[in-house]
This record gives C-alpha cells, structure tokens and sequence, in this order.
C-alpha cells in the first residue's frame, strides 16, 4: 500500500509542475498578446482615415462637375468653347475668330485654326513697297497674327496700310557675312521671343509669298504642335536642289516650325548661325541648325517654292494630289491667267479658293467616250481638252512649259514633265477661270473660258469639233472639312453628255470617286 500511495503522490506532484509550468508560459507571451492587439487597432485606425478621406475627395469632385463650367466637357474637339455649337455644325455656323476690338480670337483648346499660327515673313524696306500687295491678298487684319520684319524702320512720313501686316524691326546683331540672311534666320528666334499667346505653330515666309490660309491650317493640323516638327517643301529644279539641299524647306515657298522645336532653336540660333555664316541663304542656314537638333524635313508638296522660269502653266494644272498650301517667286513668270496683270490672276484664283479651299488647283481627268475626248480639270484654274485619248499617267504629268530656275533649260527638275510642243496640233486646248458661283448646298459651278495663244487653229482630223468648244463649266460638291487627313486620292469626274446637240460648251461634274473607279475608258 505504501508504495502505491507515493506512486500516487508522485504523479500528483508532477501534474502541479506541468500545469505551473504552463502558467508561467501564458505569463511570458501576455506583453506580446498586448502588443498584437494594439497594432491591430492602429491598422484599423488608419484605414478609416484613409477611407474617409477618399470619399471626402470624391464628393468634392462630383460638386466641382455639378456646379462648373461644363462646356469644356461637352465638345473637347471643337476649335472654340461655346457650349450652343455641336462639334458637326458646319463651318458657317462656328463662332467669328475675330473679337469685337477686331482682335484675333485666340483659341487655346481644340483642332488647329488661324488663331494658333504666327507668321514671320521676311521683307525689306526697299522690297516692301513693291511686294506688299502679295501679302496683302491673303493677311486678314483681326484673324490672322504675325509681323513682316524689316531691316530698318520705314522712312518718316511713309504712312503703314491698315491692311498690310504689322511689322518689326529686326534686332541688329552687328555680325559678318550677309547680314540679310543672318537677319531673317533670325525672325524665328525672334518671333518667339515676343511670347504670343497660344502659339502652336511659326510660319516663315518672304514678302512675295501668296499663302492659301484655310489650307496651311488643314496641312499643320494633321501634326502635333507638341512634337518636333519642321514642315514645308523642297525646290522644283534640281540644280537649285543640289546647290542647297534636297532635305530642306526652301523660304520662299514656305516653311513651319511646330511651337516646341522653335523655342528649343530660339535658344541655340545665335551660335548655330555663326558655324554657317558661309551659307548663301537663310533657310538653308535654319536648316543647318535643324539638322544639329536631328529634325528633318517633313514634305508636303502643296508648298510652293516655284523655282522656275517661264509658264509655271504646266505645274499648276496638274497639281500634286495634296492642298495648295503656297506660292513664290510669282515675279518671275508669266501672269498665271493670261489675259490680266499676275495680281489679277492670283485675285481670281483666291476668290475661287475661297469658294472651296481644299478643292484649289486639284486636277481630275475623265472622257468624253462619244468623241473620244479627254478631259482634264484644275479646280479654279484652268481646263484642258484633248482631241485624242490620253491615259492617266501622262495626264497627270506636268507639261514642260517652264524651264530651269537658274540655267534656263529644260530639266531636270525634282518631278516628271512631258513637253509642251510648238506644234498647236501637238498640245490640248487650253480654258481659264472665268468665274466661279456658290449654287447653295455646297455645290459650286466654275467657268473656264476658251484661251488662244496661236490665232491659227489646228487643221488637223479630229480638232474642228473640239474647237468650237467655248467653255467648260465644272459642277463639284466642297469638299468636307478633314479629307485631307485622310489617304489622298484624286476624284473622279464625268462629261455630261448633250445628247448629240451641237453646243459650244462641255459640262463636267467632279465627285468622289467610287469603289474600283478608274478614270479610264472601260
């Protein structure tokens, strides 16, 4: 008995160890058991503000849209801010961007319009005065912004045209070489400079440069003023190409820096222009400096330098499929309608273009399959008519009435030509803008009038018919706003047959060109 009572016992006394020992480790973890739970609460805590404050912001930012301003939501496309104007109502019905002062009516936001363009041309106080009529054609006081810089301030007493463009004059930085070249490169740097509001693009051009606005507005708006862009055209002959430089925008024609590359450049001119004061002209100095940054040349053939001599007739018929952007170096060639002075011609031209810009000088061709005639169109310019079938490739090639800027010969130039002949039977029938009505709907009817350089007619087969043909009278819808953000493609026409009755007259209707249509005979 005795030994099973202290077997007993001594499994009692082991028991009252383990449980003590087991007490005694609940007592070790109990600060850290502490210290959980208040870490827990904190976390808890936290997420509570954190959460309050985010609905607090939201709140705040749905009252912000309920009781603001919303205009600026409903069409961010729009080039102007009127919550009245959907973004699809047709042009006439936007808002004027001249202000009631006569001011330009800057827009900030939205496409690209005239407001968002600074132009810098560079002119002369000698050459002002015979070329300002040029500028005066297409600068519209209180819409469009820019200066002419001059070399010198205009003689006293000489009273500045309200209708000219304002000028400036430029800064005099008293260095060697042509200081005529040096000064207008300069005219970018120093057209930023001004800090006009709003700026997206600075255009350059000369004081005998004609631009076609509402197509240099459709040309730029196609690129990010926020990117590094350099836009115009190169030469037309290629001697002057070589000379200079086939990757450059030759100045004359025209030339736009977006509104970043031009402040990154304003800050580096001065000392790019000293590395190449041995270059002959300003644009090809700019250029230099653009090359420097690694910004080429980015091309659109409506920019027209015009480096020819003679009839630029042949070039503008059959006009790149692009907008007409510029024209230059109108001094030099013959009138480019005929009958009048040049300034009577480009007055005519701007008229139409006002009528339907992006249609400008844009050719189309068709057939007249009964006579077996072809029939070629450039809009608001001049019609020709072939008593023979030509096929489109030819049609589209300029014909070679013009010759080489600085040689004077008949190539190369930077395009394909074909060779207008001394033999009248050889060449087509030529008709210039008479006159151009709006029909309503958006519809226009242009006239093209019969011209005669040769008072002997062509006695051959085939050509009586089409000589007793007095005008041509062209149909054509405008053409939409954006379509040259599109990929170009030249539109299509048809002669409108007078079922068999003699007239002397043609009728052609332009529109857009269907599925698979080709203008060829079928």
């Amino acid at each position: 008995m005795s030994k099973t009572f202290k077997y007993v016992d001594f499994h009692l006394s082991e028991r009252r160890e383990m449980s003590q020992s087991r007490e005694n480790g609940s007592d070790f973890w109990k600060p850290y058991m502490f210290l959980a739970e208040k870490t827990s609460d904190f976390i808890w805590r936290w997420l509570k503000t954190v959460i309050g404050l985010l609905l607090l912001t939201s709140f705040l930012f749905v009252f912000y849209l309920a009781f603001s301003n919303q205009s600026q939501w409903k069409c961010p496309k729009c080039p102007y801010v009127l919550p009245e104007i959907p973004c699809s109502s047709p042009p006439e019905h936007q808002p004027s961007i001249t202000r009631p002062d006569g001011q330009p009516n800057i827009s900030h936001d939205g496409q690209t319009n005239i407001s968002h363009i600074v132009f810098g041309i560079g002119g002369s106080v000698e050459t002002w005065p015979k070329r300002r009529r040029y500028s005066e054609l297409w600068w519209k006081p209180g819409q469009t912004r820019g200066f002419v810089w001059l070399d010198k301030k205009p003689h006293d007493g000489d009273t500045w045209p309200a209708v000219s463009i304002p000028y400036r004059v430029s800064e005099d930085t008293g260095r060697i070489g042509r200081r005529s070249a040096e000064r207008i490169a300069r005219i970018v740097a120093e057209s930023v400079r001004l800090e006009m509001e709003h700026v997206r693009w600075y255009v350059m051009g000369d004081d005998d440069t004609v631009f076609f606005t509402e197509n240099l507005v459709e040309v730029l708006g196609k690129y990010d003023h926020e990117e590094y862009r350099y836009v115009g055209g190169v030469s037309e002959s290629v001697e002057q190409a070589v000379m200079h430089s086939y990757g450059m925008a030759f100045g004359g024609g025209g030339f736009a820096i977006s509104s970043s590359l031009a402040r990154v450049l304003a800050r580096a001119m001065d000392g790019c222009l000293e590395r190449y004061a041995h270059f002959y002209g300003s644009d090809q100095r700019v250029h230099a400096c653009l090359s420097e940054l690694g910004v080429p040349l980015t091309r659109e053939p409506g920019f027209h330098q015009v480096d020819l001599r003679g009839d630029a007739y042949g070039l503008l018929a059959a006009h790149p499929v692009a907008p007409l952007v510029s024209l230059h170096h109108l001094n030099y060639v013959k009138p480019l309608i005929p009958s009048g002075s040049q300034f009577d011609a480009l007055e005519a031209i701007l008229r139409a273009s006002r009528l339907d810009p992006s249609r400008s000088l844009q050719q189309t061709f068709c057939y007249d399959t009964r006579r077996n005639w072809s029939v070629s169109i450039s809009w608001g310019y001049t019609a020709q008519i072939y008593p023979w079938i030509l096929t489109a490739n030819m049609l589209e090639m300029p014909l070679r009435t013009f010759k080489t800027w600085r040689s004077y010969r008949d190539e190369p130039f930077t395009f394909n030509t074909r060779p207008w002949s001394p033999d009248t039977c050889e060449n087509p029938l030529l008709y210039f803008l008479d006159r151009v009505d709006a029909l309503g709907r958006g519809v226009t009817r242009s006239v093209y009038s019969r011209y005669r350089a040769d008072p002997k007619e062509c006695e051959r087969a085939g050509f009586e018919p089409a000589q007793k043909i007095k005008s041509v009278e062209v149909f054509a819808s405008k053409m939409g706003p954006g379509e040259w953000s599109k990929a170009p493609r030249r539109h299509c026409c048809d002669v409108q047959s007078n079922d068999g009755r003699e007239s002397d007259s043609i009728e052609v209707k332009i529109r857009k060109c269907h599925v698979g249509d080709s203008p060829s005979l079928q």
